[in-house]
C-alpha cells in the first residue's frame, strides 16, 4: 500500500509539473508585455551565431602566388574573403544570422579559374580542401539557382506505405500522397482516379511498367534525397510518364532501364542515369520543362524537341543529343556529347559544350553564345548561325569546319579553328573574329577553359591584381564585412536605457543600425577598420553615449578619424558621442512627434599589432552605451557581453541586473530579460514609445520560449502574421 501511495505521489508530482510547464508556455505565448515571458535557461537572446571557416589549397599549380577564398550566403551576399595557398590555409569566424543554413565557398586561383564547394552551416567548424580544379560541376549553385530542399517521407504524407513484398502494387488516387519506403523491393505503381503523388524514399526500389498509366490526372513522382530508385519496363522499353499534368522531382539517385518518355515538369536535383533514349514529349498546357540542378548521365540519345524547355544548370552526359522542333535548351553549366550532337533549333549556351565527335548547326537555327560561354567540337557544320552576346564567346574546333553558304557566324565571338576553315563559303561578321586567344578561365563549368592568362601583382604582396582589392597597395589586399552581405547590409543593435532598473521594453531608448568594413592585408591580418553606424533613434530620457569595443588592445589602434579612442582602456574602445540629445533633437519613437533625420557616423582606425583576421572575428564586436546622468561606469551592453575598463562594476547585481562575473553572466535580469538586443538587418522596424515589443513583433514570445529554434525570422519576416504594424515606428 505505501509503495502504491508513493508512486501516485510521484505520478502527481510529474503531472502537475508538466502541466506548470505546460501553463508557463502558454502563458508566455499570451503575453502581453515582454517581462511575462518564460526565458530558457542560458539563453542567449542572439539571432546569430559564430562559425568557423577553415580552407586549405593542396593545389601548387601556382608556385607561391595566391588564391582567393570567398565565402557567400544563398543570396549571394558575401561573408567572408582573404588568401590561401598550399600551407597557408585561409582561417575567419563570421557571425552569422541563425536563418543562415548554407554557404558557397569559391576559390579563385591566379590564372581565374574558379572551384566551388556548398557546405551545410549545421556544425560551427567548417573545413573545405580546394585540390586542383575539378573537373566535374561542384554540388553548388549555378546561373544564380539554388537546390531546393528535399521533402521526406515523415511530414506532408496521406498514407504512409512499408514494402515489405516484391511486386506489391501502391495505388495513388484522390490527389493524395502516398510516401513509400523501404528496400531490396520490386513494386507495381498505379494510378487512378484523381491522381497524386507517389513519394519515395526507399533504396533499391524497383518500379516496372510506370508507362501502364493513362489517366490525365496530376501525377506526380518525388524521388527524395538518399533514395535510390530505378524503372525499369520488363520488356525493355523506355519509361512512358507523358500524360497531362506530370511531375517528376528528383533528390536522389534514379535510373531509367530502357529510356525515358516525359512530358510536363521534370526537375533533377540529384543523380539520373538513363539507359537508351531520353526524350522530352509534346505538350502544350501546360508546357513541357525540364530542369536539371544535378548530374544526369544518357546511355544513348538525349532528344529535346516538341517545343519544350530545357534547363541546365549541372551536369549533363550524353552518347548523341538533339534539339529541335522548336525546343529551347538553356545551358547554364556543362553539356558533354560523347558523340554527335545535332541542333535544329535555339541553343542558349551560358556555360560549356563538348562534342567528341561532330557538331551539326542545322539551317534556321541558332547556337547563342552568352558572356564568356563555350563550345568545343572535333568536327562542325555550319547550316545555321552561330552568334556571340554580351561578352565575347568562344568557339573551338579541334578538326575541320565547313561553315556553308547558309551559314553565319557572328557577333562578340572568337572562332578557333587552328587549322583554318577548311571549308568556308559562309558568312562572318558582326565584330567575329578568327582567332584562338580568347581567355575562358577553367571553372567547376568549364573544365577546359582556354588562353593562357597573364598574372600581374603590381604591389608584389602575392595576391595578383585580379583578386586583390588594393592592387596598387601592398598593405592590403582584402574587404571584409561585419555583419555579413557587403556595403549594402547590415545589423541593429537596440536598447533599454533604465539599467540596472528593468525598463518599458520598447527597446527604442537607443537604436543603431551599422555596417563594418574589415580590411585584411595578403597574409590575412588585419590592418583597418571602417565603420558606418546610424542613430536613428533616441526613445530614452537619458543622456546617453554610445560606443564600441573591439578586440585588440588600444595600443593596437592608431590614426583613428571620425571618433574618439576613449582614454584609460584596456581594449580599444571606439565612442562615436557622449550624449545622444546633443546628436538628435527629436526622439524618432512617437508618430505624432515632428521627426528627426537620422545621424550618420563614419570612422576609421588602423590596427598595428598584426592580429589575424581569424582571430579578430567578423561581428557585432560589444557595442554598448552609458548615461551621463548616472556616470561613465553605468554602461549598458548586450546579454552576455563583458563591460569596458571604465564600467563601475559595483552595479552588478543591484536593482534588477543579475551580472555576477565568476559565472560569466553579464547584463541579465534574475529571469533572463536583457537591456539591449541585436538582429543581423540594418532596416529594423522598431516599436514605438511605450510599447512593448512582443506587442509589435508577435512570433517573438515563441521564438524566446523555443530557446531560438522557432521563427528564427521573427524580425524580419513582414507577413502580418509575424507583426502588428500598429505598434511598429513607421512615419
Amino acid at each position: 500500500m505505501r509503495k502504491y501511495l508513493l508512486c501516485m505521489t510521484v505520478l502527481a508530482s510529474f503531472v502537475f509539473n508538466a502541466c506548470n510547464k505546460e501553463s508557463d508556455i502558454e502563458k508566455s505565448l499570451n503575453a502581453k508585455k515582454l517581462s511575462d515571458v518564460k526565458v530558457p535557461e542560458g539563453f542567449t537572446w542572439e539571432s546569430s551565431r559564430n562559425v568557423t571557416f577553415n580552407i586549405d589549397i593542396t593545389d601548387n599549380s601556382f608556385g607561391n602566388l595566391l588564391s582567393v577564398v570567398a565565402i557567400y550566403g544563398p543570396d549571394s551576399k558575401l561573408i567572408a574573403k582573404g588568401s590561401a595557398g598550399v600551407g597557408k590555409p585561409f582561417t575567419t569566424t563570421a557571425y552569422l544570422p541563425n536563418t543562415i543554413t548554407e554557404a558557397y565557398i569559391i576559390r579563385t586561383a591566379p590564372d581565374n579559374s574558379n572551384t566551388s564547394e556548398k557546405v551545410t552551416l549545421n556544425k560551427t567548424d567548417i573545413n573545405v580542401s580546394f585540390a586542383k580544379s575539378a573537373t566535374t560541376v561542384s554540388n553548388t549553385k549555378s546561373g544564380n539557382k539554388v537546390l531546393a530542399t528535399s521533402p521526406n517521407c515523415t511530414s506532408g504524407c496521406d498514407q504512409t506505405v512499408a514494402i515489405n513484398n516484391n511486386y506489391q502494387t501502391i495505388t495513388i488516387s484522390g490527389g493524395k500522397t502516398f510516401c513509400v519506403s523501404g528496400s531490396n523491393k520490386v513494386i507495381n505503381v498505379s494510378f487512378t482516379n484523381g491522381g497524386g503523388t507517389l513519394r519515395l524514399c526507399g533504396s533499391n526500389i524497383t518500379i516496372q511498367d510506370l508507362d501502364d498509366n493513362k489517366i490525365n490526372d496530376p501525377m506526380k513522382i518525388v524521388v527524395t534525397e538518399g533514395a535510390t530508385i530505378t524503372f525499369d519496363d520488363k520488356n525493355n522499353k523506355a519509361t512512358n510518364f507523358n500524360q497531362n499534368n506530370n511531375t517528376f522531382e528528383n533528390y536522389g539517385t534514379v535510373t531509367f532501364n530502357g529510356g525515358i518518355n516525359l512530358a510536363g515538369i521534370l526537375t533533377n536535383n540529384g543523380i539520373m542515369n538513363v539507359v537508351g533514349e531520353y526524350s522530352t514529349e509534346t505538350q502544350t498546357d501546360p508546357q513541357t520543362i525540364h530542369t536539371n540542378n544535378g548530374s544526369i548521365t544518357v546511355n544513348g540519345l538525349m532528344d529535346v524537341g516538341s517545343n519544350s524547355l530545357f534547363y541546365n544548370n549541372g551536369s549533363i552526359k550524353t552518347t548523341d543529343f538533339r534539339v529541335f522542333n522548336h525546343a529551347t535548351f538553356f545551358n547554364y553549366c556543362k553539356l558533354w556529347v560523347t558523340n554527335e550532337y545535332d541542333h535544329s533549333t535555339i541553343m542558349k549556351n551560358y556555360g560549356y559544350i563538348r562534342v567528341d565527335s561532330k557538331t551539326f548547326i542545322n539551317g534556321t537555327s541558332e547556337l547563342g553564345q552568352y558572356n564568356g560561354a563555350q563550345l568545343t567540337t572535333k568536327d562542325i557544320k555550319i547550316n545555321g548561325t552561330i552568334k556571340g552576346y554580351n561578352n565575347t564567346s568562344l568557339v573551338k574546333v579541334t578538326n575541320e569546319t565547313e561553315l556553308t553558304g547558309a551559314g553565319t557566324i557572328t557577333g562578340a565571338l572568337q572562332y578557333c579553328d587552328a587549322n583554318g576553315l577548311e571549308k568556308n563559303l559562309g558568312t562572318i561578321n558582326g565584330g567575329a573574329t578568327l582567332a584562338c586567344s580568347l581567355l575562358v578561365p577553367i571553372s567547376s563549368c568549364n573544365p577546359e577553359g582556354n588562353g593562357t592568362p597573364t598574372i600581374i601583382d603590381t604591389d608584389g604582396d602575392g595576391v595578383p591584381d585580379n583578386l586583390d582589392d588594393y592592387p596598387a597597395d601592398a598593405t592590403k589586399a582584402f574587404i571584409n564585412y561585419a555583419i555579413l552581405g557587403g556595403a549594402d547590409a547590415g545589423a541593429t543593435v537596440t536598447f533599454e536605457d533604465m539599467w540596472p532598473i528593468k525598463g518599458d521594453y520598447d527597446l527604442n531608448d537607443v537604436v543603431m543600425s551599422y555596417q563594418l568594413k574589415i580590411i585584411s592585408n595578403a597574409s590575412n591580418t588585419v590592418v583597418q577598420v571602417d565603420g558606418n553606424y546610424t542613430l536613428t533613434a533616441r526613445g530614452g530620457i537619458f543622456h546617453n553615449g554610445f560606443g564600441i569595443e573591439f578586440p585588440i588592445t588600444r595600443s593596437a589602434v592608431s590614426d583613428v578619424t571620425g571618433a574618439t579612442l576613449e582614454a584609460g582602456q584596456t581594449k580599444a574602445v571606439i565612442i562615436l558621442f557622449s550624449d545622444m540629445h546633443k546628436e538628435m533633437y527629436y526622439m524618432n519613437t512617437r508618430l505624432e512627434d515632428p521627426k528627426s533625420p537620422s545621424v550618420a557616423y563614419s570612422f576609421s582606425f588602423k590596427v598595428t599589432d598584426g592580429t589575424k583576421l581569424s582571430d579578430f572575428g567578423l561581428n557585432e564586436y560589444n557595442p554598448f552605451i552609458w548615461s551621463q546622468d548616472a556616470g561613465r561606469g553605468a554602461e549598458v551592453h548586450l546579454p552576455g557581453k563583458t563591460p569596458t575598463s571604465l564600467a563601475n562594476t559595483s552595479l552588478f547585481g543591484t536593482g534588477d541586473d543579475k551580472s555576477s562575473p565568476s559565472q560569466k553572466k553579464y547584463y541579465v535580469t534574475a529571469e533572463g530579460y536583457p537591456w539591449a538586443i541585436s538582429v543581423p538587418i540594418k532596416s529594423f522596424t522598431y516599436p514605438i514609445e511605450g510599447k512593448d515589443i512582443i506587442t509589435a513583433y508577435l512570433k517573438l514570445p515563441e521564438w524566446i520560449t523555443s530557446g531560438g529554434t522557432k521563427y528564427k525570422d521573427w524580425y524580419s519576416n513582414t507577413t502580418n502574421d509575424y507583426r502588428n504594424k500598429e505598434n511598429l515606428f513607421v512615419p
